[in-house]
């Protein structure tokens, strides 16, 4: 990237790393961020025959925009394939935390769905996964110093019971739990019937966000207002849409709702049509919280510094800007103050 400064007038260009600035990542989901070389590795001992570079990307890869969400969605099911023992869930987390670090992440929220991680696996329950998960962030926490918090996906597709199961789980481990989230496919799953989760949710001071306003649908926009005001939504995931309709925007940003931003993502699920056409500095410049994120990593082939490219070169998205959005994805982090401050200190 190339920033533009001022000497005497004079404009001076300097090339700055998009990879060594310091960031904080929201909205990252820890079944999707999994390395290409692990896939590899793992995928013949499921039963999944890789003969080729090109049958493994045909497999696990999503780099050109699908019909719809739910086609991204339907896409995720091989690569859930591979989590299927407690040292595996382990090492994953791990090397998903390491990659971020990497990246220059150095506040991390990974979210993931325990119906989704453990689904097909007999020998797995809700806790096994989730002690590996939490023993993967320590590891990676304690080697780079970074902070780490988990939140927990009930997904919509399911019913009202399984979400109960799913919240119960998440209450009962508030100790490694920083937030609850609703996730999947939001067209014709209405989000109201799970309210009463989300109450009580926030009634033991777990963060909220929700996946909401993803989706290119008339009705986007009115799903971001139920997300805030029947879910106690204090963050979207994604909430894009909202650019359509300017009385959701003021309400938007007069509640502080924060949005996890997700441009790739965006594009590959065709809820927008090309990165020019990406609503994040509308939404940036009208007073809204914006925060950048690459949501599934692994399976879009990018990372976060991959956002902040697309960014600068389709938005032209400044350093201080960037840095802005960092900020933002700070204070909205749920993970506790002191850790965070503690982590963006060892910058």
């Amino acid at each position: 990237m190339l920033e533009l400064l001022f000497s005497k007038g004079v404009p001076i260009l300097i090339t700055m790393n998009l990879r060594q600035i310091p960031k904080v990542e929201l909205h990252r989901h820890l079944e999707l961020c999994v390395r290409h070389s692990t896939i590899k590795e793992l995928a013949p001992q499921v039963g999944i025959d890789l003969p080729s570079e090109q049958a493994f990307r045909d497999k696990f890869l999503i780099t050109e925009p699908m019909a719809d969400l739910g086609s991204v969605l339907n896409k995720f099911l091989d690569t859930q394939k591979l989590w299927s023992s407690e040292e595996i869930i382990e090492r994953l987390t791990f090397e998903a935390c390491e990659d971020a670090y990497q990246e220059g992440i150095r506040i991390l929220e990974l979210r993931y769905a325990p119906s989704f991680l453990v689904e097909g696996h007999k020998e797995l329950d809700f806790n096994k996964a989730h002690q590996a998960v939490v023993r993967g962030c320590k590891q990676a926490e304690k080697k780079f110093g970074m902070a780490t918090g988990l939140i927990c996906i009930a997904q919509r597709i399911f019913s009202v019971d399984v979400a109960t199961k799913v919240f119960n789980f998440a209450f009962e481990n508030q100790d490694s739990f920083v937030g609850v989230d609703l996730a999947d496919n939001e067209v014709g799953f209405d989000s109201k019937p799970f309210a009463h989760l989300f109450e009580k949710a926030r009634e033991l001071g777990f963060g909220i966000t929700v996946h909401s306003g993803e989706a290119d649908v008339p009705n986007a926009p009115r799903y971001v207002r139920e997300a805030i005001d029947y879910l106690c939504a204090q963050r979207i995931g994604h909430g894009l849409q909202i650019h359509r309709d300017p009385e959701t925007m003021d309400y938007v940003k007069e509640k502080g709702v924060v949005l996890e931003l997700c441009p790739t993502s965006n594009w590959l699920t065709n809820a927008v049509q090309s990165f020019d056409e990406h609503p994040f500095r509308k939404l940036m410049e009208y007073g809204v919280k914006t925060t950048i994120n690459s949501d599934d990593p692994g399976i879009f082939n990018i990372d976060l510094t991959n956002e902040y490219e697309v960014l600068q070169k389709h938005q032209g998205i400044t350093l201080e800007e960037f840095q802005k959005c960092n900020e933002i994805a700070f204070h909205a982090s749920f993970i506790k103050p002191e850790k965070k401050q503690q982590a963006w200190e060892n910058t």
